[in-house]
C-alpha cells in the first residue's frame, strides 16, 4: 500500500528508511558523511519533516504494515508541465520484487493527476545498473552536471507522459 507522508508521521522512522536504503549506493560509489553530508545515507528526520513542503508530496510504500519504500514527488517552480522524481528508496531487504516500479508507477499516474507531462530525476552519474533501470522504464538521459557541494556527477533523465 502507498500512503501519503503527513507532517504528523515519524520522520526519523522514515529518515532511517533512506539511511538503509542509500547506504548501498554510498558505500558503492565512495560517499561519506564526510564528502557529502546531505546524501540521503546520512539524513535525519528533522531534516527530511523541513524539505516537506507545498510544492512537494512525500509517499510511502508499506508492506505488512512495515515501510519499505518512499518517494517525493515535486513540481517544477518554473515550468508548469514538470515534476522531478527524487528520493526514491526501496529498503535493501525488499529489492529486486517489483518494488521499486511499483512506487513509480504510482508516482507517474499521480504526477499525470497533477497534470504533468514531463518527469525529471536526477542521479549519480556512474551509477550504470540505476541508469539502465530507468531506461527500462521509458527514461531518457538528457545531460550531465557538476554540482560543487557534490563528489560525483549528475545525469539527468526525462520522461515525458500523456
Amino acid at each position: 500500500m502507498i500512503k501519503q507522508v503527513t507532517i504528523q508521521d515519524d520522520f526519523d522512522k522514515l529518515a532511517k528508511l533512506l539511511n538503509e536504503s542509500y547506504l548501498t549506493v554510498a558505500n558503492d560509489f565512495g560517499i561519506t558523511k564526510e564528502n557529502c553530508p546531505f546524501h540521503n545515507a546520512f539524513i535525519n528526520g528533522d531534516t527530511l519533516k523541513s524539505k516537506l513542503i507545498p510544492i512537494r508530496e512525500f509517499y510511502c510504500l508499506e508492506d505488512n504494515n512495515k515501510q519499505i519504500g518512499f518517494i517525493v514527488i515535486e513540481k517544477s517552480e518554473n515550468d508548469k508541465d514538470t515534476f522531478y522524481i527524487k528520493k526514491v528508496a526501496i529498503h535493501p531487504d525488499n529489492r529486486h520484487k517489483n518494488k521499486g516500479r511499483q512506487i513509480m508507477e504510482f508516482a507517474e499516474k499521480r504526477i499525470n493527476q497533477l497534470g504533468g507531462k514531463r518527469i525529471s530525476v536526477g542521479l549519480i552519474d556512474k551509477n550504470e545498473q540505476l541508469k539502465d533501470w530507468y531506461k527500462s522504464q521509458g527514461y531518457k538521459e538528457t545531460g550531465t552536471k557538476i554540482f560543487d557541494h557534490l563528489p560525483f556527477n549528475v545525469c539527468f533523465m526525462d520522461k515525458y507522459i500523456d
